[in-house]
C-alpha cells in the first residue's frame, strides 16, 4: 500500500515539473523577443544549445548509481554504499573540473562569426558560453545531490527540489529579461541560482537523511572501473536519443526541403503529448521499482507490474486514438496551417509509433530503475544507428512515410527485445503472460485502420463535428478497452488498499 502511495506523490512531483518547463516554454519566449527582439531571443537559443551537448559528460554516472545506491541501502549493504556514493562522487566532481577548465578554450574561439552571432559583442558571447557550460555542468551534480534521496524512499521530494530549481531558474530568468541585463548577467545568474539550490538540498538531505549525506571520504579503483563501465551503457540510451529526435530532421532537410521538416516536427510534437502522458505514469513508478528490487520484494514487484501494464495498456489506444482523430482540430487552431502540415496517412503511422513506444517505455521502465539495462542499451544503439542508414534510403524514395514506417519496425523490433528482457528479469518469480498484450494488439489495429478511414471524410467537417467525432471515437475504444484489461479490477483493489489504510477499526467488546 506504502508503495502505491509514493508512486501518487512521484506522479504529482512529474506533473508539476511538466506543468513548470511548459509554462516556461509558453511565457518566456514572448517576452524574450519583445525585449530582446526576435534575433536576440534566436541566438539565446543557438548559444543554449552550442553546450547542450555537455551534458552528456556524466557518461549515466548520475542515473546508474542514484539507483544502484538505492538498492544497496535497502539491501542493508551501507558501508558498500558509502564507499560507492564516496567514489561515485569523486568521479563526478573530477568529470565536472575537467570539463570546466577544457571549456576556458571559448574564450580562445571567435564564437561571434562561428556561431554568427550580431547582436551579442566579442567577449560577451564567450562568457556567456562559459556560464552556460558551468550551469550545465553544475545541474550533473545537482542532480546527483538530489537522486539520493530515492535511497529512502523520498524519490519525490528529490523531484521537488528539482522543480524548485526550475521555478528558481526561470524567475530569475524572467526577471533578467524584463531588466534587458546582458546575456552574461542572464547566464550567471542561472550559475548562481544553481548553487543556492545546491546548498539548500545538502541542508535538506543532512536534515532528512544524515545518514545518506555524500562524503569524500572513500575511494576505491576498482569500484570507480565498473561504475564508469555499467553506467556507461546509460549514456548510450542518450545517445540513441538524440540518434532518434534529432538526426531524422538532418535527413529530412537533406532530401526534401525545410516545409517536410516543419511538418515533421509538428506531427512529432502532437503525438509526443500522448507519449509524454503515458510516460509521467510510467516514470512515476521508477524509484518504487528500484525499492522492490533492493528490498527483493518480489510480489510487490509483479503485481505493480501487472497493475500498471493494464493501466498504460487502456490508456495507450484510446489517448492515441483521440488524439489521431482529433489532430486536424489541432492543427487548424494551433498553427492555421492544416492544408500544408496535415495528412491523414503519415498522422496514422505517427499514432502507431507513438503507440509502439509508450508500451515500450512502460517495459523499458522495469529494466532501466533496476539497472539491468546493459543488453537494452546496445539493442538501442544499434537499432537506431541502423535507422539513421535505412532513412537515407527510405526518405529519397517515400519521403516522409518511408521514414515513418522504417522508424516503426525498430520501435516494434525494440519492443519484442524488452519483452524478452522482462521475462528474463521475472524468470525467477513468475511467468509473465502476454494476454494483455495480445489483447491491446487486437484493439490498436483496428482502431488505427478505422481512424484512418474516417480522417479521409472527417478532415473536412467542420471543427465542432470533428471534436463531437474525436470524443466519440475515444468513447468507444474505451468502452471496449476497459473490460479487455480489467481496469476496473485494477482500481478495486488499489482503491480497497487505500479504503482499508484510512479505515477506523472498531473496538473489540469486552
Amino acid at each position: 500500500m506504502a508503495g502505491f502511495t509514493r508512486i501518487l506523490k512521484n506522479l504529482g512531483a512529474m506533473f508539476t515539473g511538466r506543468l513548470l518547463m511548459i509554462l516556461q516554454q509558453v511565457i518566456m519566449p514572448p517576452i524574450f523577443m519583445a525585449r530582446y527582439s526576435t534575433a536576440g531571443f534566436g541566438e539565446w537559443g543557438v548559444m543554449s544549445g552550442a553546450v547542450a551537448a555537455l551534458g552528456m559528460l556524466n557518461f549515466g554516472v548520475q542515473t546508474y548509481m542514484n539507483q544502484d545506491l538505492a538498492v544497496r541501502y535497502n539491501r542493508g549493504d551501507v558501508q558498500d554504499y558509502q564507499i560507492r556514493q564516496s567514489t561515485a562522487l569523486r568521479l563526478l566532481l573530477g568529470i565536472i573540473f575537467i570539463a570546466l577548465v577544457l571549456c576556458l578554450v571559448v574564450f580562445a574561439i571567435p564564437l561571434e562569426s562561428l556561431l554568427r552571432l550580431k547582436t551579442i559583442g566579442y567577449r560577451a558571447s564567450q562568457l556567456t558560453a562559459y556560464l552556460l557550460a558551468c550551469q550545465l555542468l553544475l545541474n550533473i551534480l545537482y542532480g546527483y545531490f538530489t537522486g539520493i534521496f530515492m535511497g529512502v524512499s523520498l524519490a519525490h521530494r528529490g523531484a521537488y527540489w528539482g522543480n524548485f530549481q526550475t521555478l528558481l531558474n526561470s524567475l530569475s530568468l524572467l526577471a533578467c529579461v524584463v531588466l534587458k541585463l546582458p546575456f552574461p548577467v542572464l547566464a550567471g545568474a542561472q550559475v548562481l541560482v544553481m548553487l543556492v539550490c545546491m546548498v539548500i538540498v545538502l541542508i535538506d538531505l543532512r536534515r532528512t537523511a544524515p545518514a545518506l549525506f555524500p562524503s569524500l571520504r572513500y575511494w576505491d579503483g576498482s569500484v570507480s572501473s565498473e561504475i564508469l563501465h555499467k553506467s556507461g551503457y546509460f549514456g548510450l540510451i542518450e545517445i540513441s536519443t538524440y540518434i532518434t529526435y534529432q538526426v531524422p530532421l538532418i535527413v529530412i532537410q537533406r532530401f526534401m526541403g525545410p516545409v517536410a521538416v516543419a511538418g515533421f516536427i509538428v506531427m512529432r510534437m502532437v503525438f509526443s503529448m500522448c507519449r509524454q502522458l503515458l510516460a509521467m505514469f510510467t516514470q512515476s513508478m521508477g524509484a518504487e521499482i528500484t525499492t522492490m528490487f533492493g528490498r527483493r520484494d518480489w510480489p510487490g514487484l509483479s503485481r505493480l507490474y501487472d497493475y500498471s501494464e493494464r493501466f498504460i495498456f487502456f490508456l495507450i489506444p484510446l489517448v492515441n486514438t483521440g488524439v489521431l482523430v482529433l489532430s486536424p482540430v489541432l492543427i487548424t487552431v494551433w498553427m492555421h496551417k492544416r492544408a500544408e502540415l496535415f495528412s491523414p496517412y503519415p498522422y496514422m503511422l505517427s499514432a502507431a509509433i507513438s503507440m509502439v513506444v509508450s508500451l515500450k517505455e512502460h517495459k523499458f521502465q522495469f529494466q532501466f530503475s533496476t539497472n539491468t539495462h546493459e543488453e537494452l542499451s546496445r539493442i538501442m544503439f544499434g537499432s537506431y544507428m541502423a535507422m539513421t542508414v535505412l532513412s537515407l534510403a527510405t526518405v529519397p524514395l517515400f519521403g516522409v512515410v518511408g521514414f515513418l514506417w522504417t522508424w516503426l519496425l525498430v520501435e516494434v523490433f525494440q519492443m519484442i527485445f524488452i519483452m524478452r528482457l522482462n521475462m528474463k528479469l521475472f524468470a525467477e518469480i513468475e511467468p509473465l503472460e502476454l494476454t494483455f498484450l495480445r489483447r491491446l494488439i487486437g484493439i490498436c489495429i483496428p482502431s488505427l485502420l478505422l481512424a484512418l478511414l474516417l480522417l479521409h471524410k472527417t478532415a473536412s467537417f467542420t471543427l465542432v463535428w470533428q471534436v463531437a467525432i474525436a470524443v466519440a471515437s475515444g468513447a468507444v475504444v474505451a468502452g471496449v478497452a476497459w473490460p479487455l484489461f480489467g481496469v476496473g479490477d485494477v482500481i478495486s483493489k488499489v482503491g480497497g488498499q487505500f479504503s482499508s489504510k484510512f479505515r477506523t477499526p472498531v473496538p473489540e467488546k469486552g
